[in-house]
């Protein structure tokens, strides 16, 4: 009989497939440190990356910031111009009232007169002002005689602006009216320019 020992292979095959590699005691840690510092790099490079954006965006902001400031200056600057104008021009035309107000009186009665010596049939009875505009009331002995009185009131070029005359009969010839109107004595005219000497100089 032939017996062959078993046990004794498998040992050691056993043996041979249990072989193990084994790495040096340091190489873990310097794995580690180059894991540690890859990551401090990313890191630091994103935070670089961040504070760049940051910075740009920071300097955008005060560069719009002070193009905000400039244009409020503007804005502010116009809006003082169009409040100076408007005062100028109210000062100018208040001027003007007074100035047309001081000559009104007697250039008016003046005036007034003349329109009613070119008329026939016409006698006033009273007369208002109130600034520029004049109520005028008076008697004529017919509706053509008040048309004329109005139009000679119009040709003096001091009286413009007519409201419609109220005409009513007071008698068989006699018709009371009144006459509403604007007081504008003419602009001085502007003196003409004189004619450039010969030769252009």
């Amino acid at each position: 009989m032939i017996k062959v020992n078993l046990s004794g292979a498998a040992k050691q095959k056993t043996a041979k497939a249990g072989v193990k590699i084994s790495m040096p005691a340091t190489a873990t840690p310097i794995l580690l440190i180059a894991i540690v510092l890859g990551f401090a790099g990313g890191g630091y490079w994103w935070y670089s990356s961040l504070a760049g954006q940051l910075a740009d965006l920071t300097q955008r902001i005060q560069q719009g910031e002070a193009q905000i400031a400039k244009l409020e200056t503007v804005i502010k600057l116009d809006s003082i111009f169009e409040s100076r104008k408007a005062m100028l021009e109210k000062r100018v035309k208040l001027i003007e009232e007074l100035q047309r107000n001081q000559i009104s009186p007697v250039v008016a009665l003046d005036k007034l007169s003349e329109a009613v010596d070119n008329t026939e049939f016409v006698w006033l009875n009273s007369l208002e002002q109130n600034n520029a505009v004049f109520s005028i009331a008076g008697v004529g002995t017919s509706y053509e005689a008040v048309g004329a009185f109005q139009a000679n009131l119009r040709e003096t070029g001091y009286f413009t602006n007519f409201d419609l005359p109220r005409v009513a009969q007071a008698g068989a010839n006699n018709f009371t009216f009144s006459i509403r109107c604007e007081f504008v004595p003419p602009r001085a005219a502007a003196p003409a320019a004189q004619p450039a000497p010969p030769g252009g100089k």
